[in-house]
């Protein structure tokens, strides 16, 4: 019933979304002198002392970078859900289709979104020439 794009684009997206995730599950090092803990967990620095004195504050600078990593993160998350979601939604072509065999099409839809006369028409744009009537005869 469903073809083989719209099967494999949810399950690559849900990957990177759990990359994403798993992303955020990582403790890192903050300007390569400060262990922090993983940024879902509040990115809170495991000491408290500076290596060295100066600019850098252990407990106001591991939180902040640590946002700063969610926020990356939910970015990326947002848009691979939207870029999943436009790969499946807005061309939705069946197999049949794709292989070239009209007539097979199993996934019949509305015709709100095509300019065919149709009440239903094939996911296909073959099928349509520029003024709006079903080219059957081309296929």
């Amino acid at each position: 019933m469903y073809t083989s794009q719209q099967k494999l684009v949810p399950v690559f997206v849900i990957v990177l979304l759990l990359g994403a995730v798993g992303y955020t599950m990582l403790p890192y090092r903050f300007a390569n002198t400060i262990d922090c803990e993983a940024p879902l967990f509040g990115g809170e620095p495991k000491t408290l002392d500076a290596p060295v004195e100066g600019l850098i504050r252990p407990a106001v600078d591991c939180p902040a970078k640590g946002r700063s990593r969610l926020t990356v993160a939910a970015f990326a998350a947002l848009i691979f859900s939207a870029a999943g979601v436009a790969l499946v939604g807005l061309k939705p072509t069946s197999s049949s289709c794709l292989a070239g065999r009209h007539q097979d099409c199993r996934e019949w839809w509305a015709a709100i979104m095509g300019g065919g006369a149709d009440a239903f028409s094939c996911q296909c744009d073959c099928h349509y020439e520029g003024s709006g009537t079903t080219n059957w005869s081309s296929s």
